[in-house]
């Protein structure tokens, strides 16, 4: 571990050191205990034994080895907390899916190298930054026929469901999940080159404005309400932090109802998610199957869990993407689910710092939209698993399986990277801060009304979840259970129980 991380005279190498070897720790302690979760549950040790997710630790420590060692060659006054946490982030998320189904670990596994690699490859072009900046037409642009080629050559891998991946080979793009990050780069851009303002309102948003409608059009058309939504509120929140004007969150909330309202009356699948979000009671074996097993799950797990491989997660439909944090918490408890979600604040807080120290205000503005979009995209979907909020379908960064979500994960990281180790010289000039508190203070109320309300499903009603007769984790534990025979008064078997534990 010390040849992998070694210590440095640099304070914030050997900060950045440490964190790593904890996050290697930690990961290392979830592959052993996942690995001897089988004996645990059937109480023998002549077992069958999981170890390819071994693999996938073997291939996030020497990646994240290598980009310890170029970040410390090529970034010396980078923010030292950044890689660890995402490091943790996409580690966890990475075995969580391995616990899930072996072989989408083994893909996530293909994904997460990929991306290591482009971060490497990347940290090596210094002028990145203003590359994006001159080109930000073209990227957004790309970004959305990208999109609109799913229109006529879209699939989805599973088969069946909304075609908003493009295919060649077995390997899948995701142009919505990119579009997000082009959508940051574009607005950061925009609204540098027209510093100072003047200050006319309508001038900022209208330009602007054409580019996003479009996408949201497209957007809309492809039922993607989740996207839609964290679209507006980027774009939004952007626009407020640059103009101080609050009634343009007041406009931005306004359109997100009438996404939202439009969607339900034209489409059936965001219908049915609003519905199950406002009663899921009503059909729990049906179209509230997802939630109610979701919230099931977050009870089963308690405070401190049932241990890695010791839960049944894989009851939750499409638990590696949209419900991995449930999927989570079922094992980690309410002590493991609240610590991921610290983890995710604490990267919103780091971004947002480096936002606030950027040297222009073209590097603030980008810092700051990676921080929003993080902080936004989190609260959305774990607010649909707790049932905080309807259900939205987007991922959980650096965690949920899937390459699109992983590789725009990491192209923020990288870009916050390259911010942060910008920030020798002055600040650039912050002269109202208001909505900088604002802002940060409505994105701090939603982590704390999820961790709340994770709260109560997890401690308050978990015992209610738990004997819910719909709940099939209880069946599923009768399965383990060593049970021997019931003997008549001659001693002649009236029941024997007969098979494997787990059958």
């Amino acid at each position: 571990m010390k040849y992998l991380f070694p210590a440095t005279l640099s304070k914030k190498d050997q900060a950045q050191s440490t964190l790593l070897q904890f996050a290697a720790l930690f990961l290392l302690a979830w592959s052993i205990i996942y690995t001897l979760s089988p004996a645990v549950r059937l109480h023998t040790w002549l077992v069958s034994y999981p170890w390819l997710h071994w693999i996938g630790f073997a291939v996030w420590l020497a990646g994240f080895s290598l980009l310890h060692r170029k970040s410390i060659q090529l970034l010396p006054d980078r923010d030292p907390f950044l890689l660890p946490i995402t490091a943790l982030l996409s580690g966890w998320g990475m075995l969580t899916v391995f616990r899930l189904n072996s072989a989408f670990g083994l893909r996530q596994t293909v994904w997460l190298a990929f991306c290591v690699a482009l971060v490497w490859l990347a940290l090596r072009q210094p002028g990145l930054l203003g590359i994006l900046r001159r080109y930000k037409y073209v990227w957004l642009t790309s970004g959305l026929l990208l999109t609109t080629l799913t229109f006529f050559f879209g699939t989805y891998p599973a088969g069946e469901g909304p075609r908003l991946w493009l295919g060649f080979k077995g390997v899948y793009l995701q142009p919505s999940e990119p579009l997000k990050l082009l959508l940051i780069i574009y607005l950061a851009a925009y609204l540098a080159d027209r510093l100072p303002f003047s200050f006319n309102l309508a001038q900022l948003l209208l330009p602007g404005l054409v580019l996003v409608v479009a996408a949201l059009v497209i957007l809309l058309a492809q039922r993607d309400l989740g996207t839609t939504s964290l679209f507006i509120l980027l774009y939004f929140f952007m626009i407020y932090l640059t103009s101080g004007k609050r009634r343009v969150l007041l406009v931005g909330g306004i359109l997100i109802l009438l996404a939202g309202a439009t969607g339900y009356f034209l489409f059936d699948i965001i219908r049915a998610r609003v519905d199950s979000w406002i009663n899921p009671w009503l059909d729990t074996a049906g179209r509230s199957y997802q939630i109610i097993q979701s919230m099931i799950a977050i009870g089963a797990g308690g405070v401190f869990g049932n241990g890695p491989g010791l839960g049944n997660p894989g009851v939750i439909p499409v638990a590696m993407s949209d419900f991995i944090f449930s999927a989570i918490a079922e094992e980690t408890g309410l002590l493991g689910s609240i610590g991921l979600v610290a983890l995710l604040v604490l990267l919103t807080a780091r971004a947002w710092l480096i936002a606030v120290r950027a040297p222009t205000g073209y590097q603030r503005y980008l810092a700051i939209g990676l921080s929003i979009y993080i902080a936004l995209q989190s609260i959305l979907i774990i607010g649909g698993n707790i049932r905080l909020l309807p259900l939205t379908g987007v991922t959980l960064p650096f965690v949920s399986y899937g390459g699109s979500s992983l590789m725009t994960s990491f192209l923020a990281l990288l870009i916050l990277l390259l911010i942060s180790n910008q920030q020798e010289g002055e600040p650039a000039a912050l002269t109202n801060t208001t909505p900088y508190k604002i802002s940060s203070g409505l994105i701090l109320a939603g982590f704390t009304a999820i961790t709340l309300v994770n709260g109560w499903w997890g401690f308050i009603r978990s015992r209610d979840l738990q004997t819910r007769p719909d709940n099939p984790r209880n069946m599923i534990a009768d399965r383990y259970e060593l049970r021997g025979r019931i003997l008549d008064r001659q001693n002649q078997p009236i029941v024997i129980t007969q098979g494997k534990p787990g059958s």
